[in-house]
Order: structure tokens, then C-alpha cells, then sequence
């Protein structure tokens, strides 16, 4: 008589059917799973790219529109609110270590969930106690806990801003313009806006939110409002025209840009007489003005000195 409560197991065949049906799953569930940790990660990126803006359009109420500008928090001479704008301190490390001494903005929102520059970390050495505005110091500006913005050695942000330079672009629309076809800040992009050649294929910029051969990005623009797009020519940005060129020098082009590379610095006069006023977006580690009341107002920038790139 056979023992009724003897126990059963599964043979070798079913086994292998058994585990042959999980890994048909797993190849099926994976990919979708990663494309949704994509999304996520994306989403999250675009939260905090319009967190970052909203925290300057905070803070240009108390500035009658105007954007934060370091130069004009920590103005030429020591006495708090009063001077020129100081334009050697007006780049993005300052801009972004002024607006985290303020509380405007944190320093996790400043790195995006899909960094992949190893040197792009959140900045967790600030020191908050080295704020005194009574003594002229209005944000943290250590060498070793300040805030930095050079992709090169480190920076504390993963965003691209318009450039902090006094140049016509700053005088039409670092301030709270509203204006949905200006793009402000974003994810950064290829060095210098370049599309093809080395410069694109072998940028880091282009595994942010996509794969190696196409450059996917989050950009906000100056109404607040923020849009996922797979091109540095965006649809809804074109140049602007809106301040004129006589005066200016010689070698200015004559230029009919109906598109806009957000990447590229695109100088020049359109036809009949009006400058370019275009949007760009870079990481500035410095000035390229080298006084402190500086009066440069044409859209040049200089050297690898000013601009790092990945």
C-alpha cells in the first residue's frame, strides 16, 4: 500500500519550464521597468528645473522684477544695498550659492535625478553661519564649502542658466518678463550647441534623459512653464530683436535666424538693423568681465576660462 502523505516533488522538466517562464517574464517586465524609472526620473527633473525658477521669480519680487544677479546682492563697496552692480561676482556659482544662503532653494533640487557627471553632486558642505550681510557677505563663498559650478572639477548644479554677463540678452529678459518663447534654464546641452561632430557625439549631456545619439532635455522658460523636447532647436524659441545695432562693431553679420540653438551664443544683427537676442544656456564658473563695474553691452563671451562643459 503506498504511502499516501509521502511528498511529491517537481521532476527536472517542469523545473526548467517553471524557469523558463520567469525569464520570459523578467525579459518582458525589465524594459518596461527601466523606461518607467526613465519617466520618473525625467518628471522629477522637470519639477525641480521649475522649483529653481520659481525660487528666482521669488526673489525678484523684492527686487522690482528682477532676477536674482550676485552683483547686485553683493554690490562695489561694503556698505549693504547700495553701489554698482558688482560684475565680477556675477556667475552661476555665486547666483545658485546666493539663492541657497537665502533659502529660496535647497541643494538636492540643483542636482537632477538623471545626473551621470560623477563630478555633479548636491553641495553638502554650505556653511550658512558665513552669511552676514552687515559685514558684506551675503552668501557662502569658501573655497571648500561654497557653492561651485565648474563641470570640470566640481559643480553643485546639473542646470544650465543664461549667461549672468551685461549684455543685451540680461537687459531684455533676466527679469520676470513672463515670456513663454524666452528659454531661461535647463538641462545642459553639448559644448557650444554643436550638433554634430565630436563635440556631440562624444558629450556627456546626451545620456541625461536619453540614449548616445540624440540630446533629450527638460528647458524652462521664463513664464515658468517647462517642456521635455530631443532637439537644442526647440520649436517654441526663436531670436528676439529688440535692441538696435547702430554703434556696435564692424564685424557684426547680418543674420535671418528663424531658429535658435539654445546652446549657441549666436551674435550678429538680424536684417534691418536689430540685434540678436537669443536664448543660451551654459554653466558659467566665472565672469568674462573683468572690471567691477563693468560697461561691456555686446553679446561676446570669452575662453574656456568662463565656460566648462561635459
Amino acid at each position: 500500500m503506498k504511502n499516501r502523505n509521502q511528498n511529491k516533488g517537481f521532476t527536472l522538466v517542469e523545473l526548467l519550464v517553471v524557469m523558463a517562464i520567469i525569464a520570459l517574464l523578467l525579459g518582458l517586465l525589465l524594459p518596461a521597468l527601466a523606461k518607467a524609472r526613465a519617466t520618473a526620473r525625467q518628471v522629477k527633473d522637470q519639477t525641480q528645473v521649475k522649483q529653481i525658477h520659481q525660487g528666482w521669480l521669488t526673489a525678484a519680487n523684492d527686487s522690482q522684477g528682477i532676477l536674482p544677479l550676485p552683483g547686485e546682492i553683493n554690490r562695489v563697496g561694503a556698505v549693504p544695498g547700495r553701489g554698482d552692480i558688482d560684475e565680477i561676482q556675477n556667475n552661476h556659482g555665486n547666483l545658485h550659492g546666493s539663492m541657497l544662503g537665502r533659502g529660496y532653494v535647497n541643494a538636492q533640487i540643483m542636482v537632477s535625478p538623471a545626473e551621470i557627471n560623477a563630478k555633479v553632486i548636491p553641495c553638502a558642505t554650505y556653511n550658512m553661519n558665513m552669511i552676514k550681510p552687515a559685514s558684506d557677505v551675503y552668501w557662502d563663498p569658501g573655497a571648500g564649502t561654497g557653492f561651485k559650478a565648474d563641470l570640470l572639477i566640481q559643480s553643485n548644479t546639473s542646470y544650465s542658466t543664461m549667461p549672468l554677463d551685461p549684455t543685451t540678452r540680461r537687459k531684455t529678459e533676466w527679469k520676470n518678463t513672463s515670456n513663454s518663447r524666452f528659454a531661461i534654464l535647463g538641462n545642459r546641452g553639448p559644448k557650444a550647441g554643436a550638433v554634430t561632430g565630436d563635440d556631440y557625439t562624444n558629450s556627456k549631456t546626451l545620456l541625461i534623459h536619453g540614449g548616445t545619439k540624440e540630446w533629450d532635455g527638460n528647458i524652462g522658460y521664463n513664464d515658468n512653464h517647462i517642456e521635455y523636447g530631443r532637439t537644442s532647436y526647440p520649436e517654441n524659441v526663436k531670436p528676439l530683436a529688440q535692441a538696435a545695432c547702430s554703434g556696435g562693431p564692424a564685424d557684426l553679420v547680418i543674420s535671418t535666424l528663424s531658429q535658435d540653438n539654445i546652446f549657441k551664443n549666436d551674435t550678429g544683427c538680424q536684417t534691418g538693423g536689430k540685434k540678436n537676442v537669443d536664448s543660451v544656456l551654459w554653466i558659467q564658473k566665472t565672469s568674462s568681465n573683468t572690471t567691477s563695474t563693468g560697461t561691456t553691452t555686446l553679446d561676446i563671451y570669452s575662453g574656456s576660462d568662463f565656460v566648462s562643459w561635459d
